[in-house]
């Protein structure tokens, strides 16, 4: 009679063959949608990362998705009006759990935290092909300050290193 050892090894076995099945990762390591989480982090080494969205670069074809989680309480998802595409909409995500946007205009997108971007809780969504993104985009008509911009003056530098031009 097997163990409750192999018992429970099959059945994550079964569990982990179902999830890879139905994964909308690709056979290039890309994926159909990403998944931001938004985290407090009190012990954080620097005050940039201690309110920060994980990740807090994401590259996205032109209508994939992405899925925010936990704008729940004090966190929440906006666009930074004047950084991101024209014609877009505002992006504003709040209390909510999870909530999933469609990507479909190609561009540079800042995004903070109403409540923390003062900390540094920044980041940028690069939706479509590399040249869609002009480093700083054309289109962007603002400059942030303080910790706001520290944060995307990093999250810019990843983003050259990642696609260099």
């Amino acid at each position: 009679m097997p163990s409750a050892f192999f018992k429970y090894a099959a059945v994550a076995s079964v569990m982990a063959a179902i999830l890879l099945a139905t994964s909308p990762i690709f056979a290039d390591g890309t994926s159909s949608s990403a998944k931001i989480d938004q985290i407090s982090d009190p012990l954080a080494d620097r005050v940039l990362d201690m309110f920060r969205f994980e990740p807090n670069f994401v590259a996205l074809k032109t209508g994939e998705r992405v899925t925010f989680n936990n704008s729940r309480g004090q966190h929440t998802v906006v666009s930074v009006k004047g950084l991101i595409p024209d014609g877009v909409e505002k992006i504003s995500v709040a209390n909510t759990a999870s909530e999933t946007l469609t990507m479909d205009v190609p561009g540079l997108y800042v995004l903070t935290c109403k409540v923390h971007g003062r900390y540094g809780m920044v980041m940028l969504l690069a939706v479509g092909e590399p040249d869609a993104w002009k480093n700083p985009p054309e289109s962007w008509t603002r400059k942030l300050s303080g910790r706001h911009d520290e944060k995307l003056q990093e999250l810019l530098a990843k983003l050259d290193a990642k696609f260099p031009r």
